[in-house]
């Protein structure tokens, strides 16, 4: 009986939706005095800059905002990126997202630039941080170079205690199934991708690399898992408002 009750779909629904309730309640919570939050954030700030997915990194001067604000982090703001963002038009010089878009779908990942391309100034930057799906995929292409080695080594002994070995087929179904990742970018996807919500100037760019200077340093993926394979994992492109 207990079998057939876990492979009731009615019942699996409920006992999430159950379970969600007190994620609802904090958001809740979250959005209380945001509107105070983010009009006192524009006051004392002349040039303005968002990061979206903040997590631990907290960076001066920056309205930081995540999709579950730390606690531990004071001043970090709510923010679901695939839903209208609560900042008026053209009001943010500067957005960055590190290791976010990644965890939503291609359609909502479209919707959030559209956003970031509505909320900065003419001549504003996007800088966007992710996994490079070229480099993923070319795990399992010979031959095995020392970086991908060492990012074998370093996913399955971090992440997945049952592999048998270092193997390239342990470490991309882990990486494509058990980070809560919906949609993997390439170099050129992630090209259109901006393209394709307004942005020109499109350029790609190395991990603490920019030509802005608002935007360069500012990456912090490299302290989970070391410069070298932040730059094999991670794909990098700005983008202007024109």
């Amino acid at each position: 009986m207990r079998d057939l009750l876990k492979q009731s779909f009615a019942l699996v629904g409920l006992v999430k939706s159950l379970r969600q309730i007190p994620f609802d309640l904090k958001r809740a919570f979250w959005c209380i005095g945001r509107d105070g939050d983010i009009r006192e954030y524009m006051d004392a700030h002349p040039v303005r800059k968002l990061q979206i997915g903040a997590g631990y990194n907290m960076l001066d001067g920056w309205l930081n905002a995540d999709f579950n604000p730390d606690t531990r982090q004071p001043g970090q703001l709510y923010l679901n990126a695939t839903r209208p963002f609560p900042f008026p038009d053209a009001s943010f010089d500067h957005v960055f997202s590190e290791h976010m878009i990644e965890h939503i779908w291609w359609s909502d990942g479209q919707f959030m630039l559209k956003e970031v391309y509505r909320i900065l100034k003419p001549g504003g930057t996007v800088r966007i941080s992710t996994p490079n799906l070229e480099s993923i995929a070319s795990l399992i292409q010979p031959p095995l170079s020392p970086i991908k080695q060492q990012y074998l080594k370093l996913s399955t002994d971090k992440h997945i205690p049952h592999a048998v070995g270092y193997r390239p087929g342990f470490v991309m179904n882990n990486f494509y199934w058990d980070f809560g990742h919906f949609f993997i970018y390439d170099s050129e996807t992630l090209d259109l991708a901006l393209s394709l919500a307004g942005f020109k100037d499109i350029k790609r760019w190395q991990p603490m690399e920019s030509d802005v200077p608002a935007l360069k340093g500012i990456e912090s993926h490299q302290k989970i898992v070391g410069d070298e394979v932040n730059v094999f994992e991670s794909i990098i492109m700005q983008g202007v408002k024109r």
